[in-house]
């Protein structure tokens, strides 16, 4: 592990050197200035307790709520289901947790597991082969899917996210063959190279070539990226998804951490997607669920889709706290939103 660990921050060093001028937003930075000096093979070992997975775990579930959470998803789900998706390896340390059935339970496995859940009932998960996260966090959400199938995985992430996950998918499943940024010559994922590996966990300017996905996901990242970001990973999955093959989106409905809006309905689909499942989250209303499967254009009703999911949007918008942000219209509070950013950046 000693020499898998150095080449964890070989690879972090150059994949840094790589960074592009789109990728990091105004919150990820701000974010990642806070734990700059983390990024030490050392603090590996504890990095959901020495704030290395700061803003990317659910550290804000106190014990009680995550009691009331696992009763929760326990009689949605059932045991059995649960306890697959489930390790008994507390892998960096995490301190808010539950201990049942020699089984680690923190809120994030708990959320995790419910999207795989929803997933699992309405398509057949095992007739799925190639997956790509796009902005995995730490690597939580693929490990579930790890639990029910070798699936052929790629992740996609910034350099800071990718270095705690190659450590955390490495310590779970030792035996996978894990590529990163070093691993793959001139920046380029081919078939050829995907065919040796099992688990691909690269930075956003390494680029895949031809390989098609049956299944995207993203999962509450999309919402903290520029919007150029975006586009890109939208244009990304426009033009490597699979025929028949499924996008899985959970984003909030609005978040301007970015320094300006960020609302789900504008999200830039192409008029190729037929809606399977369009609902709020669970236990958290604030952000929807959307599987959508790739279609001809005759049979998309993605537009449909977005212009509820706007509504659904407005209704949260007029119970929110801000009286500002409750009783001003959306394009004019969007409008308010952009001009004080560009004002004030």
């Amino acid at each position: 592990m000693r020499n898998f660990l150095q080449k964890i921050q070989h690879n972090f060093d150059e994949s840094i050197s790589g960074y592009d001028k789109v990728s990091k937003s105004k919150y990820w930075q701000k974010s990642i200035n806070k734990k700059i000096k983390l990024f030490n093979t050392k603090n590996l070992k504890n990095f959901r307790s020495n704030n290395l997975s700061k803003n990317i775990d659910d550290f804000y579930v106190n014990k009680r709520e995550l009691k009331s959470l696992y009763k929760t998803l326990k009689k949605e789900c059932g045991n059995k289901f649960i306890n697959k998706m489930l390790s008994s390896k507390n892998i960096g340390n995490a301190k808010k947790i539950l201990r049942i059935n020699k089984k680690i339970i923190t809120a994030s496995d708990l959320f995790h597991i419910k999207y795989v859940f929803d997933l699992h009932n309405e398509i057949n998960v095992k007739k799925i082969n190639t997956i790509c996260e796009i902005g995995q966090g730490f690597g939580l959400l693929a490990s579930k899917f790890l639990n029910i199938k070798n699936y052929k995985i790629i992740l996609i992430d910034l350099p800071e996210s990718n270095y705690i996950t190659i450590y955390y998918l490495k310590k779970l499943f030792p035996s996978k063959k894990i590529f990163m940024d070093i691993d793959i010559p001139n920046k380029k994922l081919t078939k050829e190279i995907f065919n040796k590996g099992d688990i691909f966990i690269i930075s956003p300017w390494i680029n895949i070539a031809n390989i098609k996905i049956d299944l995207f996901i993203n999962s509450r990242s999309m919402m903290e990226m520029n919007k150029e970001a975006i586009l890109n990973y939208f244009k990304l999955i426009h033009s490597k998804i699979s025929k028949n093959g499924l996008f899985l989106c959970i984003n909030r409905y609005y978040k301007d951490l970015v320094g300006y809006p960020i609302e789900f309905h504008k999200y830039p689909f192409e008029n190729s997607w037929k809606t399977i499942v369009s609902k709020n989250s669970w236990m958290q209303p604030h952000i929807h669920f959307l599987l959508v499967k790739n279609v001809e254009q005759k049979f998309s009703n993605i537009k449909k889709t977005l212009d509820e999911i706007k509504i659904e949007y407005i209704k949260q918008v007029k119970s929110d706290s801000f009286i500002v942000r409750r009783n001003l219209p959306v394009d004019l509070y969007r409008a308010y939103k952009i001009f004080k950013n560009y004002i004030f950046n």
